[in-house]
């Protein structure tokens, strides 16, 4: 099974690369008739393996927002593990046995729960008996199974992690940069709404399966390695291993070889974790009041080598925050050449008293992110720029929180305008295919898009934009097509679009819904004047203070930009920025099972919404009603919708209450 299970991997992200060009980039890598053939090649082996990816082609994941996480009490403890930074204290704590060494993943340990072959429950760690339900935002993870070949219960334990490549990307883009992957990784497994979450690309990699049950009993093995093989037949990334028969004389070679395998996979680790392959000789070892003695970890010490600061670029963001890097002269650490680490803001050059020529320790935190822990010069002689790096506009020093940044004080500087056009076109926006991020950089080098109104003007510069390298008549067209499709719109598309700051897709639903209902002629024109008189919009549901003050600030700050839109755009009121009848007054609904009529999630979510009612994660006291077509499962949510009294009812049922 293993090799279709990875030819199935293979096949979704080849699939995901096509419609990545093809929606974003306005390239065609393989014809129609291609794409549809390795669709239907991937649909067949789904259905031959019953394992779905959540980020699978053939799925639709549904964004959920939520009020809080629930509390849950774990089946089984999730304990942290004993620790050691003495390589031969770890070698000889096993004296002997068979060991399977493993990455010690630098993330956040959840625990999955299915029934069934479906996903039905995750849940963080927390303090290892209570956790929280993060169920809704697992089923956005890049490479969860929703569905998986088993029809018993099993658990799985793991670590939800954010890969460097990925961390740098989502920094790249962010006015004060996180500090590590764990640390955004926890954050974003905690959102309230699910869709930041996917934003994030998170992964899930197991260590561990705790237990799998048929209605014939168990089915695991009695050894670790094998499990881990079970896992990965059943679609599970399984966190890179290696079994080691005699640990006194394998250890070092599979620790360095693991480290290089994470180092190409880009997967943040801390050290390494031995545990006894026997599993009924490691449980027998019992535990102490802290950690199980079935394993050990390793940490690793941080190797620092020294070096010489040569200089500090810096970067605008689309805030106009200015990000320094440090550039040093090249020094190997851990295997690998260093000339490039991470600085985050003025105040940390400040401490560190750093000057050109200085000499500097640097260390890679977690292995990878090279980072300048100490500063043996401190000359403290670098001069912070006073101009901005892209467009040489004034640049002043801002307190942040007690952190000092550096930041553009030109609206118009081209990085700062790049990103939010950028995000203006997005899918997500406007939906204008066929401005890629290089088309925009180009369009607006030569002055023809400088705000948002100038993307609506840009068939007044048609036969030149023809001209240009990478354009073209048949494709300027298709563009100026996709430009007039856009001006059709909905209200909450425009809200994403314009950039509010904290306003994502979700948000921008709930304020056009608002915003409708308000409505006094036009209805964007409606929204700016709300928000120009200062509107409370606390009163919609999970917007606090900070986010009703930054809608109106924004919204002030811009409305210049943002006015013109109101005679070009046609934003329809009839579509989901509308309930169209109340007739479920608010209620709430949780989903449970699957779905005969509906043919998704969202589908069963979209009409629910559209009534006037609200979804939920989980079933509690608050519930009005569980939607399932299995009234006698004794799932987890059935059993707690009959503990609160919540009722339970199928498609056909919810039908009827729209009627």
């Amino acid at each position: 099974m293993q090799t279709t299970v990875n030819e199935m991997t293979n096949l979704v992200n080849t699939l995901n690369v096509y419609r990545n060009a093809y929606y974003n980039e306005n390239k065609s890598l393989v014809s129609d008739k291609e794409y549809d053939e390795l669709f239907d090649k991937l649909q067949t082996m789904e259905e031959e393996l019953g394992i779905i990816y959540a980020n699978s082609p053939t799925q639709t994941v549904g964004y959920k927002v939520v009020s809080k996480l629930d509390k849950v009490k774990h089946d089984h403890p999730l304990l942290s593990l004993g620790k050691t930074t003495e390589l031969q204290e770890f070698i000889g704590y096993f004296h002997g046995k068979p060991v399977v060494l493993m990455a010690k993943m630098d993330g956040l340990t959840c625990s999955l729960y299915y029934e069934n072959g479906e996903l039905v429950r995750a849940e963080s760690r927390g303090n290892g008996e209570i956790g929280e339900d993060i169920t809704n935002n697992v089923k956005t993870f890049v490479n969860i199974p929703l569905h998986i070949p088993h029809s018993g219960k099993v658990w799985i334990d793991g670590e939800a992690i954010i890969d460097y490549g990925t961390f740098e990307e989502i920094n790249s883009r962010e006015e004060v940069p996180y500090k590590n992957p764990r640390n955004l990784v926890s954050g974003s497994v905690r959102q309230l709404n699910s869709e930041i979450v996917a934003k994030r690309k998170v992964r899930f990699v197991s260590w561990k399966l705790y237990k799998c049950e048929s209605q014939d009993g168990k089915r695991e093995f009695d050894k670790n390695s094998l499990n881990f093989m079970l896992l990965n037949g059943l679609g599970f990334e399984v966190v890179p291993f290696v079994l080691c028969d005699n640990f006194e004389v394998q250890c070092e070679l599979a620790i360095e070889a693991l480290k290089a395998k994470c180092e190409k996979l880009r997967y943040p680790i801390d050290g390494m974790v031995g545990m006894f392959d026997d599993i009924s000789y490691g449980n027998d070892l019992g535990t102490t009041g802290h950690h199980p003695k079935h394993s050990l970890a390793y940490k690793f010490y941080q190797e620092r080598n020294e070096t010489e600061l040569i200089d500090i670029e810096w970067s605008t963001s689309r805030t106009g925050l200015i990000n320094p890097v440090a550039i040093v002269e090249p020094v190997e650490i851990d295997g690998t050449t260093v000339s490039r680490a991470t600085l985050n803001n003025v105040s940390i050059i400040k401490d560190l008293k750093l000057g050109i020529g200085d000499t500097v320790t640097i260390i890679k935190s977690n292995q990878i992110i090279p980072k300048i822990m100490e500063n043996l010069t401190q000359s403290d002689t670098y001069k912070i720029p006073s101009v901005c790096p892209c467009c040489g506009e004034p640049a002043i020093i801002k307190n942040d929180n007690g952190r000092e940044t550096l930041n553009c004080t030109n609206e118009n500087c081209l990085a700062r305008l790049h990103d939010k056009m950028s995000n203006f076109c997005s899918r997500d926006g406007m939906n204008i295919v066929g401005l890629s991020e290089e088309r925009l950089k180009t369009l607006m080098e030569l002055g023809f898009i400088t705000d948002f109104k100038s993307v609506y003007d840009l068939y007044n510069h048609q036969k030149d934009i023809e001209k240009l390298e990478g354009f073209g008549k048949s494709s300027v067209s298709h563009l100026i097509d996709a430009i007039n499709a856009s001006k059709e719109c909905k209200l909450s598309a425009v809200l994403t679009a314009i950039g509010i700051p904290g306003i994502g897709k979700s948000s921008a639903k709930s304020l056009a819904k608002h915003c409708v209902a308000h409505k006094d002629g036009n209805v964007l024109k409606t929204f700016i004047n709300m928000a120009c008189d200062n509107y409370d919009w606390t009163q919609l549901e999970d917007f606090g203070t900070v986010t009703s003050l930054n809608i109106n600030t924004f919204i002030a700050q811009n409305k210049s930009a943002i006015e013109p839109l109101i005679e070009i755009l046609d934003i329809a009121e009839n579509n989901d920025d509308v309930v169209a009848e109340n007739k479920l007054g608010g209620k709430s609904f949780c989903i449970t099972g699957k779905l005969i009529h509906f043919a998704n999630r969202d589908a069963l979510v979209e009409e629910i919404e559209k009534y006037g009612g609200k979804i939920v994660s989980g079933v509690t006291a608050k519930t009005n009603y569980l939607i399932t077509n299995d009234k006698e499962s004794g799932s987890s949510k059935n059993q707690k919708a009959a503990k609160y009294g919540t009722m339970i009812i199928s498609e056909e049922e919810f039908k009827e209450l729209c009627k």
